[in-house]
């Protein structure tokens, strides 16, 4: 399954808002025989150069040194990872003029699962979220040896946990980050249900609803720790940060909406981040036994495990109906006054070129 999901990677970016500058569409898949694979088109079609440089920092490249100088009408290029780098960043620079920077969003792991990088998206103005800084990932319980020494080499600095209690007692941690913080979020218990589920008293339409209000229940009822959250992210010694639940689909996924929202990032394109854990969860290596279950059954849990559009679309609705924006709901809320929110952004986009 994983094999198929680095083709689904895209990242639509504007660069400027003129009228003569193009859309340029980036795709950068890591191959598993270590091999990165970029794709770009522009829109309308450009000729001339691309440059590419590589670096194993977000934020650094040696300008003066290209790895590669081709025709932007070549359209893709195949690259070797760096010797010794968990990953490898991109800076791809067209006729001189418009850049940008990318790598592999979905981070392959050996136990860990839905681990993916939020940077790359591009906010409202124009300006590319760092890549590399903030994380989003399913159970760290499920963390390998190799799991392990990876995220170490990667440089993480801080894991939030939105974990209950109960959960973290009975799967703890098995990645341990210099710093370590438990949000436990009240709400969301995709577990509770499975005896009505098995009965089929629980049907594929009833987890819509379910996931509604449980995503309704958070946003409501977590103030607290949402504050808390952004407080650990406006500091910036303590990136790279991580943000992980069970799965990674419902209180990561809420945290990443707020973050995303809070940055400037599109309602679409945090639909988009948010509908990518669909690729990334397997729910027949969670369920034992899953395919012994009757059809009607399988359906109803895969969409338990399943990350719905029209939940996050829900929750954004509610957020403006109650609010007015989801900006309100950040100031009112969680008291991410505009001044902290411009701080943020200091620290997690890339500055203008």
């Amino acid at each position: 399954m994983r094999g198929k999901v680095f083709s689904l990677l895209y990242l639509a970016l504007f660069v400027s808002c003129t009228k003569e500058t193009p859309l340029i569409n980036t795709v950068c898949e890591l191959i598993p025989n270590g091999t990165y694979l970029i794709k770009w088109e522009t829109f309308p079609p450009m000729k001339g150069t691309v440059k590419i440089y590589e670096s194993d920092r977000p934020d650094s490249f040696n300008l003066y040194s290209p790895i590669f100088e081709l025709d932007i009408e070549d359209g893709y290029k195949r690259v070797l990872a760096m010797p010794a780098a968990t990953r490898t960043y991109f800076k791809l620079v067209f006729n001189k003029k418009y850049s940008v920077i990318t790598t592999n969003r979905i981070v392959p792991l050996q136990g860990i699962f839905n681990f993916r990088d939020l940077g790359g998206y591009y906010s409202k103005g124009n300006k590319q979220l760092l890549w590399g800084k903030l994380y989003r990932s399913g159970s760290l319980a499920l963390a390998t040896k190799h799991d392990r020494r990876f995220l170490d080499k990667m440089g993480i600095e801080t894991v939030i946990d939105l974990r209950t209690e109960r959960e973290s007692y009975s799967f703890p941690n098995k990645y341990k980050a210099p710093q370590i913080y438990n949000l436990p979020l009240r709400g969301n218990r995709y577990d509770i249900f499975f005896d009505e589920i098995l009965s089929q008293k629980m049907k594929r339409r009833d987890i819509l609803i379910y996931d509604q209000n449980v995503f309704s229940f958070l946003l409501e009822n977590n103030t607290d720790y949402f504050i808390k959250m952004f407080d650990i992210l406006l500091e910036e010694s303590n990136y790279p940060v991580i943000i992980f639940c069970s799965l990674g689909k419902d209180r990561t996924a809420i945290a990443s909406t707020l973050i995303l929202a809070a940055l400037g990032v599109d309602d679409e394109t945090i639909m988009e981040d948010y509908l990518l854990s669909n690729n990334l969860i397997n729910y027949h290596s969670l369920v034992q036994n899953a395919d012994l279950y009757p059809f009607e059954v399988q359906e109803t849990i895969t969409a338990l495990f399943s990350a719905q559009k029209e939940t996050i679309k829900y929750s954004m609705e509610l957020l403006k109906d109650n609010y007015g924006s989801i900006e309100n709901y950040l100031e009112k809320e969680l008291k991410l006054t505009h001044r902290k929110r411009e701080k943020l952004k200091n620290l997690l986009l890339y500055p203008a070129e």
